[in-house]
């Protein structure tokens, strides 16, 4: 699936939230340079994600009328990697795992965010 992000300088967090859920192929505009307001959406895209709070007024209107035009499904999330979470399980319909389970060498499976062991 390949997924066009609007918004936000470092998107990290984002990349991994949306390989969370099968999405392989991301393009990133930032919405820094004026120009990017008059971009067209690929025709690759089947997914557009817009962060909400680093866009201007303009690219946002622009590039939802864009992604609507096209029949693509948009979501509106903040930077926040939790809101897109629950967005894109409300778009997908699934659940991913909260915790990642981390191996250590003995064998032991144990969530991250364990914090100690008492002996």
């Amino acid at each position: 699936m390949n997924t066009l992000v609007i918004g936000g300088d470092r998107i990290e967090t984002i990349r991994r939230e949306l390989t969370e859920f099968g999405v392989r192929n991301i393009e990133h505009w930032s919405g820094r340079k004026p120009a990017d307001a008059r971009r067209e959406i690929p025709t690759r895209v089947n997914l557009v994600v817009m962060l909400t709070d680093q866009l201007s007024h303009s690219l946002l209107y622009n590039a939802t009328i864009k992604a609507t035009r096209l029949g693509l499904p948009i979501l509106y999330s903040t930077r926040s990697a939790r809101e897109l979470r629950d967005k894109l399980v409300e778009h997908f319909g699934k659940k991913t795992p909260r915790h990642p389970i981390l191996r250590v060498s003995s064998g032991w499976s144990i969530p991250i965010n364990s914090f100690a062991i008492s002996y």
